[in-house]
């Protein structure tokens, strides 16, 4: 496919650097992977980190905006990372008049469904432990490294209260790009049924995907989900094409 560019975000707690570092591997020379790294890991280990939305995505904005080249490009986000690329998404159509030629989210529940309020961030370090250990996204050799855990649970505190204080406003300005949404079959934090309802997010083509695993099949799944974002990012360029075609 011809070039577009990739920018990619993390879940809770990741740097943007590691957990995409395979990803240009996986995916054809014509996508680009950018890692969208944010403060307080990774490369901004010294920065503090961020506790809502929309100081997250005013830190973005300028680094997306910067980056662009004229080409088209897609956002990319897990978990957490979702939320934050759907916001991200909006930002730059709706304020940048810049929008993306696809958002792909995945592991994370449509943003206006009824939900109770999650509670996690002010758990005490030992119960908040507890619950990134039924995550299972954090090895056990960390969780078990009190002077590691001393290092990331402030970071994990902060983007666990991104998620758990967020509220969809304005839900009137939907996105025109397509919008692929992706999903674990056995994901209990963004359980399948949960997932549909980012069809009325956007005005464009809507595609859900459900694969194997848990709430980290961005981990055990790497290949396939690659290939599924490959597929979907070829499926917008062969639309093009025909659109292209039907009008020549």
């Amino acid at each position: 496919m011809t070039g577009m560019r990739l920018f990619c975000l993390p879940y809770a707690g990741g740097s943007a650097l590691r957990v995409y570092h395979e990803w240009p591997a996986l995916l054809p020379d014509g996508i680009d992977v950018w890692p969208l790294e944010l403060p307080g890991r990774g490369s901004r280990m010294a920065e503090s980190p961020c506790t809502s939305v929309d100081g997250l995505v005013d830190d973005l904005v300028p680094t997306v905006l910067s980056a662009l080249d004229g080409g088209p490009y897609a956002i990319f986000g897990h978990s957490l990372g979702g939320l934050l690329a759907f916001e991200l998404a909006r930002r730059l159509e709706h304020v940048h008049g810049r929008p993306p030629a696809h958002l792909l989210v995945s592991a994370y529940e449509a943003p206006d469904l009824p939900t109770e309020p999650d509670r996690d961030h002010l758990l005490p370090d030992d119960e908040f432990r507890a619950r990134l250990r039924g995550l299972v996204g954090t090895p056990e050799e960390v969780l078990d490294n009190d002077d590691l855990m001393e290092i990331l649970i402030p970071v994990l505190r902060a983007d666990f209260t991104v998620s758990n204080t967020y509220r969809l406003t304005s839900p009137w300005l939907t996105l025109s790009c397509p919008l692929t949404v992706f999903g674990g079959l056995d994901d209990p934090e963004a359980p399948p049924h949960t997932l549909r309802a980012w069809q009325h997010r956007t005005t464009g083509a809507f595609r859900l995907r459900l694969l194997p695993g848990n709430h980290f099949f961005l981990n055990t799944e790497r290949a396939l989900l690659t290939d599924a974002v490959h597929t979907a990012l070829a499926a917008d360029e062969a639309d093009v094409g025909r659109r292209r075609g039907r009008r020549a």
